[in-house]
């Protein structure tokens, strides 16, 4: 099993952030809401990156982990 650089051999869960209904397209947070719909899955990576700089921000941290690239 391959491992992400800096893990440990843990299992570890990881799941699609997305979904779609017949609404449109939705993302999860670590919060456990749900956001959307949205019209595309574009979209809604778009609002979930928006959502994050948001989060981040409100909780001031470091200038560095605010502006890191979101994988």
């Amino acid at each position: 099993m391959q491992y992400r650089a800096g893990e440990s051999e843990k299992s570890w869960f990881r799941s699609d952030r997305y979904y779609h209904t017949n609404e449109g397209w939705w993302f999860t947070t670590r919060e456990q809401s749900q956001e959307g719909p949205f019209i595309s899955k574009n979209e809604a990576e778009n609002e979930l990156i928006l959502y994050i700089r948001t989060i981040r921000q409100s909780n001031n941290m470091p200038r560095s982990y605010r502006t890191s690239k979101i994988v």
